[in-house]
């Protein structure tokens, strides 16, 4: 399970590049046209497959299939570390069921990067990935959300910031938010703020690049019974 860069090919690992080049067959990855970006760029010639979430269950079969019969391949989400809204938590099930070793290639992570970013000094984390588009249902993911004390993490893409962003003035209008837009990339940068005090000034964020979002939810411990 290899990571890769959320934006800025220099973030490949020296360790995920040397397996790639010299311990696998194949690569599944969740777009063959992104993973071959970072193939191409780093020299490195393998098949690709592709494993996204409407992939049919018979391709995770196949992996596994490869894996029990001797091969080394790795997986490769578009970026990021895999297992974090993506397909790569499927195939580790199945692997795992099988009776397959699995090995964790670390690296970039939107969600770590983040966190590392935002100055907000709370222990606990909440990672939500992406919540609903739905307008309803994603005002009941917020509020389910709000039980917990912690850093609430939220991914966005570009065409639903605002939309999320005003839900979130709804539910968590006092919370202080930290945003980062295009992480990694040349026009990085992090929006801080109230959750009001953002969406009274939308101008702050382009509805460019892609979006995580740290919610500072404190001093809201669920009371006992």
């Amino acid at each position: 399970m290899i990571a890769t860069p959320i934006g800025n090919i220099e973030d490949m690992t020296f360790r995920a590049v040397r397996v790639l080049r010299e311990e696998v067959s194949c690569i599944f990855c969740e777009d063959t046209r992104q993973s071959k970006k970072i193939l191409n760029a780093y020299g490195i010639q393998l098949p690709s497959y592709s494993l996204h979430s409407h992939s049919p269950t018979a391709r995770i079969d196949e992996a596994c299939k490869r894996l029990l019969n001797g091969e080394n391949i790795a997986y490769l989400t578009d970026c990021g570390t895999p297992g974090l809204s993506d397909p790569g938590s499927k195939l580790v099930n199945a692997a795992v069921n099988s009776g397959i070793q699995i090995s964790p290639l670390p690296g970039a992570s939107a969600l770590t990067a983040l966190i590392s970013a935002a100055g907000i000094v709370q222990k606990d984390i909440i990672f939500a990935g992406f919540i609903s588009k739905k307008p309803g249902r994603r005002i009941n993911e917020l509020e389910k959300l709000k039980q917990y004390e912690g850093i609430i993490v939220i991914y966005e893409s570009p065409h639903r910031i605002h939309k999320l962003l005003a839900a979130i003035a709804e539910v968590f209008p006092e919370n202080e938010l930290v945003i980062g837009r295009e992480m990694t990339k040349m026009y990085e940068e992090f929006i801080r703020g109230t959750a009001i005090q953002i969406v009274s000034n939308p101008e702050l964020v382009k509805a460019r690049g892609e979006f995580a979002i740290a919610i500072s939810n404190t001093g809201l411990k669920k009371k006992s019974d």
